[in-house]
């Protein structure tokens, strides 16, 4: 009997400990805390997409703002930009130019947010090679037929991703994690800055450790890879993470971060392992002021070389901004790269293999 009582007791202080250890992964690398939720507290939804019929070119990554629907592929000849009409299909015109001119750029990124400029629909767009942000007048391109910018501002500031606006004089920029050599990455952290000084003004840790080391891994920074969508009114972002069931939710003016982690997911004592087997959890993340939009896969990682056909991703994780889960979507369609449009209230995604648009009416989902 004694010795059934302490094998009972040491069985326990392991699964303590084992727990603590867990936890302590989590502490010691993740800045804020993480609150857990179950995969089945979700209210699961069968939901039926509707196609847009367009005219023209289209293919890459869309973004949508009410009437407008807009593609960005890295390799269109002469542009980076498509704009097309949902209500007619036809293709409006080609914006923002190929070339070393000075309004043209070698390489820009996709469009991440929309934002009104008065009355007009605007975005920023950040030129790493030019070292130089572009405020896009997409209204006013649209209107006359050429790109119109409202302003181009020199910004020499090396590895920009997910350029937010904030202000007139103000933008959030995250700073992906970067290989320092084989065996210690960077953890990446978001600023805020002025626009026309480029100046600090605030550093966003998310992670408490400036960078991690380990011999075992391979292209550790892959790690900490998100997919980061802002809340409209400009006072969230949202991180869905790839190799965590976890999306993180930052407060833009503290900086404070939380995570919210599915129950009996891999954590980040990850990386201290060799890191050969990691699911891949969140692909893309989208949102509105109400909620969060997030594509979940949550399998083995597919080929994702370029030219090969990508798995159809049919699952989505809606969560308010409070991290609360509130919905599992089932779709009818491929769902991995997504856009909410807050006007129509609608979520678009553009098919990987078959370059067909779709959308889901939100409202309907009330």
């Amino acid at each position: 009997m004694k010795t059934t009582k302490i094998a009972f007791f040491i069985i326990i202080l392991g699964a303590f400990v084992c727990c603590n250890e867990n936890k302590s992964k989590d502490s010691y690398y993740f800045k804020g805390d993480i609150q857990y939720f179950d995969d089945d507290s979700m209210a699961v939804k069968n939901v039926k997409s509707k196609s847009v019929s367009l005219d023209g070119t289209y293919t890459g990554m869309v973004s949508a703002y009410d009437s407008l629907l807009i593609c960005w592929y890295f390799d269109f000849p002469n542009h980076f930009f498509t704009v097309f009409n949902v209500d007619t299909g036809d293709e409006i015109g080609s914006f923002v130019e190929k070339g070393q001119g000075p309004q043209e750029v070698e390489s820009v990124n996709t469009i991440f947010q929309h934002f009104k400029k008065g009355n007009d629909i605007t975005t920023m767009l950040y030129a790493s090679n030019e070292g130089k942000l572009f405020f896009w007048n997409i209204s006013q391109s649209v209107r006359k037929g050429e790109t119109v910018y409202d302003t181009i501002v020199s910004y020499d500031n090396d590895r920009i991703f997910f350029p937010f606006y904030q202000s007139e004089d103000m933008l959030l920029a995250y700073k992906p994690s970067d290989n320092l050599n084989k065996e210690e990455a960077t953890t990446p952290f978001y600023e805020k800055r002025t626009i026309y000084s480029n100046k600090l003004l605030h550093h966003y840790p998310i992670y408490k450790q400036k960078s991690v080391i380990n011999s075992q891994a391979r292209s550790l920074d892959l790690f900490f890879y998100t997919w980061d969508a802002i809340k409209p009114d400009g006072s969230k972002i949202v991180q869905a993470m790839m190799h965590l069931p976890q999306i993180n939710i930052m407060d833009t003016n503290t900086g404070d971060v939380v995570g919210y982690r599915m129950r009996n997911g891999p954590d980040f004592s990850l990386l201290e392992t060799d890191m050969k087997k990691m699911n891949r959890y969140y692909t893309c993340v989208h949102a509105d002021d109400d909620y969060i939009y997030a594509t979940y896969w949550g399998k083995e990682a597919w080929n994702d070389r370029f030219g090969i056909e990508v798995p159809s991703f049919n699952t989505i994780h809606v969560f308010d901004w409070d991290g609360n889960p509130i919905y599992k979507l089932i779709t009818d369609q491929s769902f991995y790269r997504v856009w909410s449009d807050p006007v129509r209230k609608r979520l678009y995604t553009i098919n990987m293999n078959t370059d067909e648009v779709y959308y889901l009416g939100l409202n309907e989902l009330e």
